[in-house]
């Protein structure tokens, strides 16, 4: 039984891992393709720590998603505990659970900043007005609940296709928060699920074995 978990587990994981190496190429497409259009049509941005932090981010999710698939594949290949020599086969597990915890942090903070107040187009009006230009945050966060085919992003040329670019990265990093919360989740049950085969199968060998056990 615990073997159809872990493969069950397992064959979830490695899909999850699909869609979120998709989502984060996706992802740090939209944002080089944001600043090569940005810069192509003269349009202003913001740049900061959050800038150069989502363009770490973003190619570490992608390369580790690639990274732990490769790792599930091989997790399906080879198989799990060893019962001759004991081990409890949670290296992989506990490597998904880490990186899974850690990139789950990563894209916390940058959702958080996306849903603040300072991807608002109040915001973005107020910088605009003390710079003297049109300023977008592609340094910073943009909310969902902004309109482009509204003002002030009707009033700059090409400002309504880079209000879409920033809306659609900042969809797309709502889905990969998403998706390594679920590997974390699934990551958790797999550890359970070895860990239960792990104190199950010395005791079946134990009885299956003259003179050992009870």
């Amino acid at each position: 039984m615990a073997s159809f978990l872990r493969g069950c587990a397992l064959f979830v994981v490695f899909f999850v891992l699909v869609a979120q190496v998709l989502a984060s190429l996706f992802e740090t497409g939209f944002y080089a393709a944001e600043k090569v259009y940005m810069d192509n049509n003269d349009l202003f941005y913001t740049k900061g720590w959050q800038y150069y932090f989502k363009w770490v981010v973003k190619p570490l999710s992608a390369v580790m998603a690639i990274f732990l698939l490769v790792s599930t594949l091989c997790s399906c290949v080879f198989g799990g505990p060893d019962r001759r020599t004991r081990q409890g086969g949670r290296g992989f597990p506990g490597a998904l659970g880490v990186v899974s915890a850690v990139l789950v942090a990563l894209w916390t903070v940058i959702c958080v900043y996306q849903m603040r107040d300072g991807s608002t187009v109040t915001s973005i009006v107020n910088t605009s007005v003390s710079s003297g230009m049109f300023v977008y945050p592609l340094g910073q966060g943009f909310s969902l609940k902004n309109d482009c085919n509204a003002s002030p992003f009707t009033l700059v040329e090409h400002g309504t296709t880079a209000c879409q670019l920033l809306k659609a990265e900042s969809a797309v990093a709502f889905a990969c928060l998403g998706l390594w919360a679920l590997t974390l989740v699934l990551s958790t049950l797999l550890c359970c699920i070895v860990g239960r085969r792990r104190s199950v199968a010395p005791t079946k060998e134990g009885a299956a074995m003259p003179g050992y056990g009870y």
